[in-house]
């Protein structure tokens, strides 16, 4: 996926115009356009504002999905956030607290299973 279609789904994904991406990057209108119809390409000073207005790696910004390890697809903000604060814990705290996610994934996986019905 090309820059400017990521541009585009992550105005989409917020419901912002190209109008309000560009007050809130400091650029014109038509420049949001160029950059999401592939005709112009953005300074690195832009890419990184665009990042930052929409809470995302440079990585998503610049390389191709599959090769994409920098942005989370995680919707629930809130959430994140915990994610984020988690990660700052000492070692052990952190440890804790991934020993505790994957208790609950392995619960809900384990739920799904019994859910499907038997294997035969």
């Amino acid at each position: 996926m090309a820059l400017g279609d990521r541009i585009r789904r992550l105005m989409q994904e917020a419901d912002w115009t190209q109008a309000e991406l560009a007050e809130k990057v400091s650029i014109h209108q038509k420049q949001i356009s160029a950059y999401e119809r592939g005709t112009t390409i953005p300074s690195t000073e832009i890419p990184i504002r665009i990042a930052e207005v929409f809470d995302v790696t440079l990585d998503y910004l610049a390389f191709d999905d599959k090769g994409m390890t920098g942005k989370l697809n995680v919707q629930d903000r809130e959430l994140l956030r915990r994610f984020e604060a988690v990660d700052r814990l000492p070692d052990g705290e952190r440890s804790l607290a991934n020993e505790m996610l994957d208790l609950l994934i392995l619960k809900s996986r384990f739920q799904e299973l019994v859910e499907s019905g038997p294997v035969r």
